[in-house]
């Protein structure tokens, strides 16, 4: 079976990068629109949401609630507006991503459990790593194993700006 893959136009990969430094040292959050090709997902443009964690959930004593340095929250008006932006250009959502602050590009516990409720096992879950507010290595996962965990994705910029036409 062939492995999957998240392939971005140059545009898309550097509007993410932005979006990631433009929030520091607060996560980000956006949505990939593109189109599924087989295995492959192409993805034509990054579509950037406000985060709008409000602190909806402490997850222990220690933990500040309203911290955005650590998680987002992907609001569902947010992901229609996506979703309507994509059908008018002949494109679909195929993935979100989101930023780590000073953090690696893999996913927490944290993401697992928060991407339960989206997209399905082809659904990409880019992670942008921002070091010291300076946009660093780019990672894409997929949800696994009924949820239970992430399977990295092979990750690839667009050399050829032609693949971003919507066909």
């Amino acid at each position: 079976m062939k492995r999957a893959s998240l392939t971005l136009v140059p545009s898309a990969a550097a509007a993410i990068a932005a979006h990631a430094e433009a929030t520091y040292p607060d996560e980000c959050v956006g949505l990939l629109l593109g189109r599924l090709e087989g295995t492959r997902k192409l993805v034509v443009e990054a579509f950037p949401v406000e985060n709008r964690w409000n602190g909806q959930v402490q997850l222990s004593p220690n933990d500040d609630p309203t911290s955005r340095r650590d998680r987002f929250y992907l609001d569902p008006r947010d992901y229609l507006r996506a979703d309507r932006a994509a059908m008018a250009r002949g494109l679909e959502i195929v993935g979100c991503y989101h930023s780590h602050p000073d953090a690696p590009a893999t996913p927490s516990e944290r993401d697992r459990v928060g991407a339960q409720a989206i997209g399905g096992s082809a659904f990409a879950f880019v992670i942008q790593a921002v070091r010291q507010g300076h946009a660093a290595e780019v990672t894409s996962w997929l949800l696994v194993d009924s949820g239970a965990r992430f399977e990295a994705e092979v990750v690839a910029i667009a050399d050829d700006l032609n693949e971003s036409e919507p066909g």
